[in-house]
C-alpha cells in the first residue's frame, strides 16, 4: 500500500512537473511572438517618421522654389530628391581600373554609383563626395592607397547618363601604385542636409609587368 502511495505521488510530481515546464515553454514563445509583434511595430514607427520628415523637406523646398525671383539660378533641382534616398550604388560593369596612357597596366581607376531611393532608382543628391581606396592585403595601418575628395560642384558635374542609366562618374588617377590586383573601393556621401551614405566594392585592377610579382601572374 505504501508503495502503491509512493508510486501515485511521484506520477502526481511527475504530472505537475511536466505541466510546469509546458506552461514555461508557452509563455516564452508568447514572450518571443511579443518581442516580434514590438520589433515590427518600432519599424513602422520608423518609416513613418523617415516619411514624415520626407514631407516636410519637401515642403520646405517647394517653398523656397515659390519665393525664388524668376532670375535666380535655381541651387535646388526636383530631380534631386534628397529625402527618397536609402543608400548609394556602385556600377559594377562600369567600375574598375583603366588604362589611359595605351601601355601595360591600369593607371586610375574610374567610379561611377549613384544615390538610390526605396525602389532602387537613381537619384541626383545635392552634396560631397569622398572615395577612398585600400589594399586589403596589407596590415591595417598600410591598406590606404588613395583618398580623393570632391565638393558639391564637382559632384553636381559628374552626373552622367551611361548606357542609359544616370549616375556620377569619377576618374581617380593613382595617388599610390597598387602592387596587388584584388583591391576595395569605399564610396562616402554627404548631402547637404548632413546625411552621409556608404558603399563599398572589391575591384580588380591590371597591374604594369614590373609590380606584377610572380604570385600574381595571371594563369
Amino acid at each position: 500500500m505504501r508503495l502503491a502511495s509512493r508510486l501515485l505521488a511521484f506520477a502526481v510530481i511527475a504530472t505537475t512537473g511536466c505541466a510546469s515546464r509546458g506552461n514555461v515553454d508557452l509563455l516564452e514563445a508568447r514572450l518571443r511572438e511579443q518581442e516580434d509583434q514590438l520589433r515590427s511595430l518600432h519599424a513602422q514607427v520608423d518609416r513613418t517618421n523617415s516619411e514624415l520628415t520626407a514631407a516636410r523637406r519637401l515642403n520646405e523646398s517647394l517653398k523656397q522654389k515659390v519665393v525664388q525671383p524668376a532670375s535666380h539660378e535655381a541651387t535646388f533641382d526636383l530631380r534631386e530628391q534628397h529625402f527618397q534616398v536609402t543608400g548609394l550604388k556602385i556600377n559594377p560593369l562600369l567600375t574598375g581600373g583603366f588604362d589611359r596612357d595605351g601601355r601595360p597596366g591600369d593607371d586610375q581607376i574610374t567610379l561611377v554609383f549613384t544615390a538610390i531611393d526605396q525602389r532602387n532608382q537613381p537619384v541626383q543628391l545635392p552634396g560631397q563626395v569622398e572615395c577612398e581606396l585600400l589594399d586589403p592585403s596589407r596590415p591595417a595601418e598600410q591598406q590606404r592607397l588613395g583618398l580623393w575628395t570632391f565638393d558639391a560642384v564637382k559632384t553636381r558635374s559628374a552626373w552622367r547618363k551611361t548606357l542609359g542609366s544616370f549616375g556620377y562618374r569619377f576618374e581617380l588617377p593613382w595617388q599610390s601604385m597598387p602592387t596587388t590586383r584584388d583591391l576595395e573601393l569605399r564610396v562616402r556621401f554627404q548631402s547637404h542636409h548632413g546625411d552621409r551614405f556608404e558603399a563599398s566594392a572589391p575591384i580588380r585592377i591590371a597591374l604594369s609587368k614590373p609590380t606584377l610579382g610572380a604570385d600574381q601572374l595571371m594563369p
